[in-house]
């Protein structure tokens, strides 16, 4: 088995019948655990592939739900060759995801694989605040004064717009990222382009915000289960939460929440 196929990354090998499929954004700068490390705690030799977001075709305020949810879905045939997916994995906005897929996957195959969130929720200006913070505060390069500068900035933004503004604030934010990265090749002595390319994985992000937050949400949504860390109790995404005395940053590489997840995997399994 090929460790990429097209659309989705092998993260972890496994001789288990059925395959684990897990939706999350992976890019420069993030300051949270990823399913790479959760998957090196799993003690089943489970079998878990991730979604590989498309990068943008234009403009990313464009990007759609369903454009997402159809590279994914398309994709499958070379990871699954003819086994099931035992189960749909989603971090944060993934969560959004990782649902639809199961509901395409149910109307498919007849039966809706399991679906197990963590710190699930539809994104919003709050969510891409937090992230945004995290990627000025990764830019060390730059000095205090300068980075402080920066997020000044990003919570005038903030203040400017409503709770669910994300497209505009988003448009801000990425142009204050531009700033913020030009700055950076400077202090490094490097050519802007790098720059640019960093902004670009940032442009793909906001797509991935974007079209999740276009993905309609169904009521059988709430029969997942949710591992959630301390800040994100009581999101209600789901009916049943099980929340871990861990922050955000290390939920999915908790020893315990890797146990958790394995325990719901096997009780799914065993109830086949």
């Amino acid at each position: 088995m090929p460790e990429n196929a097209a659309n989705w990354s092998r993260i972890r090998a496994g001789n288990t019948p059925g395959v684990v499929l897990a939706v999350d954004f992976y890019g420069t700068g993030r300051q949270e655990a990823t399913f790479r490390h959760l998957c090196e705690l799993l003690p089943d030799p489970v079998e878990v592939w991730h979604a590989v977001p498309p990068a943008p075709d234009g403009d990313w305020s464009a990007a759609t739900g369903a454009g997402h949810l159809r590279r994914w879905t398309e994709g499958l045939g070379t990871v699954l060759t003819g086994r099931p997916v035992r189960a749909l994995v989603g971090y944060c906005a993934g969560g959004v995801f990782a649902s639809a897929l199961a509901d395409t996957l149910g109307e498919r195959e007849g039966h809706r694989p399991q679906v197990v969130l963590f710190n699930p929720g539809v994104p919003d200006v709050a969510t891409l605040t937090r992230d945004f913070r995290g990627l000025i505060d990764g830019m060390d390069v730059l000095t205090d004064e300068e980075r402080a500068g920066l997020l000044a900035e990003m919570t005038a933004i903030q203040r400017a717009h409503s709770p669910d503004a994300l497209v505009p604030v988003a448009e801000q934010y990425a142009a204050l990222y531009r700033k913020g990265c030009d700055l950076l090749c400077e202090r490094l002595g490097v050519d802007a382009s790098l720059g640019a390319e960093l902004v670009s994985v940032l442009h793909s992000y906001l797509a991935y915000l974007t079209a999740a937050r276009d993905v309609p949400p169904a009521p059988h949504w709430r029969t997942a289960a949710s591992l959630t860390s301390r800040e994100h109790r009581g999101a209600d995404f789901t009916d049943t939460e099980h929340g871990f005395d861990v922050a955000r940053a290390e939920l999915l590489k908790s020893p315990q929440v890797a146990a958790a997840l394995a325990a719901l995997l096997r009780e799914q399994e065993a109830s086949r």
